[in-house]
């Protein structure tokens, strides 16, 4: 028997693609292991998506030639798609675009061809599964990469994902996340992602469903109909990425500030305890202040839960890249610090109002301070004391005062 570790960067698609490797390599009798353990073959799934990610792909590498110098090491994703040249180095034995990555347990099969090949458990580490519908995305906004990495767009059927949530609740899931690289895109046999939501809803028991990451014109009324039943998390992460129009222009996002805004609105109207999370890109290229000005105004007035603020990235090869007018490093950086105290003041604001009420955790796991964590619905981080191990359990709890990252509950009002 083979040790095999699975590394994942990036976002929540990486993660679901890690996941479903993880069962295949179990089902062919692989034994799955920590990359902290003792592993003959580590796997690291890779994200592209900055510069800063595809350091940590080199690094990550480097870490694990230094763990195991013999190993055999593979890397995929989007980094292994998009680094090129650079990636050519000793610390990879095996690199594997993201069209190889579909057939990366066969490769390894090739390569390390077991004896004996019963299945083994797939151990979850998690309480909840993130589940890949949907790849692809071809909107090309001017700063982003993801176009040219994941170019062959795709979604799976109805049938098969209704089937596989199944399974993950047969295991012993609480919670399914649906994740892609343009969910709001889904289409498969006539049916689009409400239709999707509403199959998955009637077919199957999940305690709970969130989506991933959606565009404001994909978010339709009909989609957000849906959220009367208590099952669909009142949680929406809709990025935004400038507060001004003309910056929206020049990075070809497909909304102006006036649609996001009627989104918004309109997604508070139907669902009006809901949390909206968003993205913000600061110092794109030709962003004056007055335009930063527009963005920090909005966060501060928008009434986000979280804001991930992040400074601009170049990606060669984007439209972005050819862009002359570059903002200075240092006014960036001021910038950046000016929108990470909006975006802390803005979670503390959202935190704050949820004291006192009663809100579902799905527990998760215990921290060095001896307390347990878990979250809300709506994603907030809920810490609590417990005399026995709560993971993987959802409660009722009531929230009390906001503390570190999240909030601490005062009591557990009931279980669910």
């Amino acid at each position: 028997m083979f040790n095999i570790a699975l590394d994942t960067l990036g976002c929540k698609l990486n993660q679901a693609e890690t996941e479903a490797m993880g069962r295949e390599f179990a089902q062919a009798g692989y034994h799955l292991v920590s990359p902290q353990d003792n592993w003959d073959i580590y796997i690291l799934n890779t994200c592209t998506v900055t510069h800063v990610a595809d350091r940590k792909a080199r690094y990550q590498m480097r870490i694990a030639r230094r763990h195991n110098p013999s190993g055999f090491i593979c890397l995929t994703g989007c980094y292994a798609e998009n680094g090129g040249n650079e990636i050519s180095c000793p610390d990879a034995n095996l690199i594997l675009d993201n069209r190889q990555k579909t057939d990366i347990v066969n490769n390894i099969i090739r390569l390390f061809p077991l004896e004996n090949s019963a299945s083994a458990l797939y151990e979850k580490g998690r309480t909840r599964s993130f589940i890949k519908i949907q790849d692809g995305c071809d909107n090309f906004c001017t700063y982003c990469i993801v176009p040219f990495v994941r170019r062959y767009k795709n979604c799976r059927g109805v049938d098969d994902i209704i089937s596989e949530i199944n399974l993950r609740q047969a295991e012993g899931y609480q919670e399914i996340v649906l994740t892609g690289t343009e969910i709001g895109e889904y289409t498969s046999s006539g049916f689009n992602l409400a239709g999707l939501i509403e199959a998955i809803l009637e077919r199957t028991r999940i305690p709970r469903l969130r989506l991933s990451s959606l565009q404001p014109n994909e978010i339709t009324l009909p989609l957000l109909a849906l959220w009367k039943n208590r099952r669909l998390c009142n949680h929406f992460h809709m990025a935004l990425q400038s507060g001004s129009d003309r910056i929206l222009g020049l990075m070809n996002r497909p909304y102006s500030l006036t649609d996001y805004t009627r989104t918004l609105e309109a997604i508070r109207r139907q669902i009006p305890d809901v949390a909206v999370t968003t993205d913000m890109i600061v110092g794109f290229p030709g962003e004056t202040d007055e335009d930063f000005a527009c963005s920090l105004k909005y966060v501060e007035q928008a009434g986000f839960a979280r804001v991930h603020p992040f400074p601009y990235s170049e990606r060669p090869g984007t439209m972005a890249s050819q862009l002359t007018d570059k903002v200075d490093p240092v006014v960036i950086k001021t910038r950046l610090s000016g929108m990470m105290l909006a975006a802390k003041n803005a979670s503390l604001e959202y935190r704050h109002q949820s004291r006192d009420l009663e809100k579902e955790v799905l527990w998760e796991n215990k921290m060095k301070d001896g307390l347990w964590f878990g979250y809300t619905p709506d994603y907030i981080r809920v810490y609590g004391k417990f005399t026995e191990k709560p993971t993987n359990t959802i409660s009722r709890v009531k929230l009390a005062k906001v503390y570190a990252d999240g909030v601490l509950s005062s009591e557990i009002a009931s279980q669910v």
